[in-house]
């Protein structure tokens, strides 16, 4: 580590990348954990206080469940002892008559008070049964007869009759001749399904015992759904009822809520596996339903918006720290690459300036000692010293246009320019290049008159880039490789651009040894040069390709290298008129 971080010594690229990736790696993961743990906290506890809420809310069901009731009993010890008989009589002080009514407890409507009630009851000392909805009494004999002028009524009360009857607790407070004196309602629970609500009274100094009777599945039932629906939930929610009673199949209530706020509440005796993946409370009842236990699950819960809002800024932010580590490192890599080049470009320049110079500081010492006495010598000495100098111009040309061109002051002029001149530079520029090195120049145009035809060039720019091009045709051409006269050439060709009728294209093909796909996508990259700054023979700075592509854009033109069989297209379009 101290090696890595140490800046006394110099290090290589890979050195360097090594260093850049190790730094990029302890800030992502300096950024990351805390975040990434907040997150995790974060998460955690928006679902823990959901799942509070959904448990208070389950609390409420409960103690709903459990007051209700409890307050009906309370409620209905301010009944009217007068009212369990089928008939009142009331008497008129007035007119000192005694009036003779229905007990209000007979109409089918007050035994509908609320859902699970059965009916009231009342029984006598002598244990005989009685019914408010029924003016005679019933014993183990009673039916129905077909002349029954009532017989909804009379079946409610035989059904009372046999669920009371069926109670060993009341059976014994009527053996004991209902001595147990209790004005307020108590509970007998020893029929299974049904509670049993009573009360001892005096009427008319005769001990009577009245009461009504509950079914507690309808009851429950009617309530957890009337409860669901005020205590609304996001999730859907399964509530299983479960009894204490042995062999009793367990109800479950499967609440559900659409995008539209509307609740459905279906019964049922099985639900889907995934409803009991996650237990929310699990409640016993109070009296009056001691025994019977409320269960509370769900699938999973769903955050609330507010909460899937933060989480996902903070994703967000955790996405955004990645992709800025990821972009940071990217851009080092290329500055380091970037400075890599320019190390090479260096040294290529070094190498591009010494080795001529130092040749024609050599001749040129010759012929001025006069060591050199034959004349052929003297003039194939002061060609090479020519052909050298105008190759360190064109290097040193080609730097200050690619200085000149990275400044925001400096623009290139185009103007349109006739074909016919364009061609007539093209000679001018590359003819004694292509001479020298033993290669053919082929111009050719689909125009009729290329006089007539217009492009949008700057002639210096469009000059430079022609140079360019040539050179490297040129100077990349292995003779030993190739071995092929017939492909020492060089073609120009004007046409049409097929994607757009309003540009020329401009290609300049060789047939020299051609790029690989990976030179390809890099041949315009600054400072690019393919292989080895070590093993490479070829002479260049890796500056040409660049600047011809900067100069084509600055005219407002397209290029794009193709690979061919053999050689190099390429293939650059500019705007015309004609």
């Amino acid at each position: 580590m101290k090696q890595l971080f140490s800046d006394k010594r110099l290090l290589n690229f890979h050195q360097r990348v090594n260093r850049l990736r190790c730094f990029t790696f302890i800030f992502l993961i300096l950024l990351l954990v805390p975040i990434s743990v907040v997150f995790y906290k974060g998460f955690n506890q928006f679902e823990k206080d959901l799942l509070t809420e959904y448990q208070r809310k389950t609390e409420k069901i409960t103690s709903q469940l459990n007051l209700k009731l409890f307050k009906r009993a309370v409620y209905d010890n301010a009944m009217s002892t007068l009212t369990f008989d089928y008939y009142q009589h009331i008497y008129n002080p007035v007119n000192q008559e005694v009036t003779r009514i229905k007990s209000p407890l007979s109409t089918p409507e007050y035994n509908k008070r609320f859902w699970g009630l059965i009916g009231y009851f009342q029984i006598d000392q002598q244990g005989q049964f009685n019914s408010p909805i029924w003016p005679e009494k019933i014993n183990n004999t009673a039916e129905l007869t077909s002349d029954d002028n009532n017989a909804t009524a009379k079946k409610l009360a035989i059904k009372l009759y046999q669920i009371t009857s069926r109670s060993k607790e009341l059976k014994a407070l009527i053996d004991d001749k209902l001595s147990a004196n209790s004005e307020k309602f108590q509970l007998l629970t020893d029929v299974p399904e049904y509670l049993i609500f009573y009360r001892i009274i005096q009427v008319n100094e005769v001990n009577k015992l009245q009461g009504y009777v509950v079914d507690i599945k309808k009851y429950l039932n009617s309530r957890i759904e009337r409860i669901l629906k005020i205590v609304r939930f996001k999730n859907a929610i399964a509530v299983k009822v479960q009894p204490n009673i042995a062999n009793a199949d367990n109800t479950y209530f499967i609440y559900e809520s659409n995008a539209q706020g509307q609740e459905k509440i279906t019964q049922t005796q099985k639900i889907d596996s995934k409803l009991n993946q996650l237990i929310i409370n699990s409640q016993e009842l109070r009296w009056p339903f001691k025994g019977y236990k409320l269960t509370y699950s769900t699938s999973k819960l769903e955050l609330s918006s507010a909460a899937i809002y933060s989480l996902s800024l903070m994703l967000f932010l955790m996405a955004g720290i990645i992709l800025g580590s990821v972009g940071f490192y990217r851009i080092g890599v290329k500055q380091l690459k970037l400075a890599e080049q320019r190390l090479n470009f260096v040294s290529s320049v070094s190498h591009e300036l010494k080795t001529p110079l130092t040749s024609i500081r050599m001749y040129s010492e010759m012929l001025k000692s006069g060591m050199v006495p034959s004349e052929d010598y003297k003039a194939e000495y002061y060609e090479f010293i020519h052909s050298e100098s105008e190759r360190l111009s064109r290097l040193i040309d080609n730097i200050l246009q690619l200085s000149k061109l990275s400044q925001p002051q400096h623009s290139v002029d185009p103007h349109y320019t006739k074909l016919s001149i364009l061609t007539d530079i093209i000679r001018s520029k590359v003819s004694s290049l292509l001479v020298n090195s033993d290669f053919q120049l082929n111009i050719s145009s689909d125009f009729e008159q290329p006089e007539k035809v217009l492009l949008l060039v700057d002639i210096d720019a469009f000059s430079q880039v022609v140079i360019n091009i040539t050179d490297n045709a040129v100077k990349f051409f292995d003779n030993k490789l190739i071995n092929d006269i017939n492909r020492q050439k060089l073609d120009f060709i004007f046409k049409t651009d097929p994607k757009n009728k309003d540009q020329i294209l401009m290609e300049i093909r060789d047939y020299g040894n051609g790029i690989t796909a990976e030179q390809q996508n890099k041949i315009f990259e600054l400072f690019y040069r393919g292989g080895s700054e070590l093993t490479r023979s070829t002479q260049g700075t890796g500056i040409g390709l660049a600047l011809v592509n900067e100069l084509v854009l600055a005219q407002q033109g397209m290029i794009e290298v193709q690979r061919m069989e053999p050689g190099l297209s390429m293939k650059m379009s500019f705007k015309c008129k004609s």
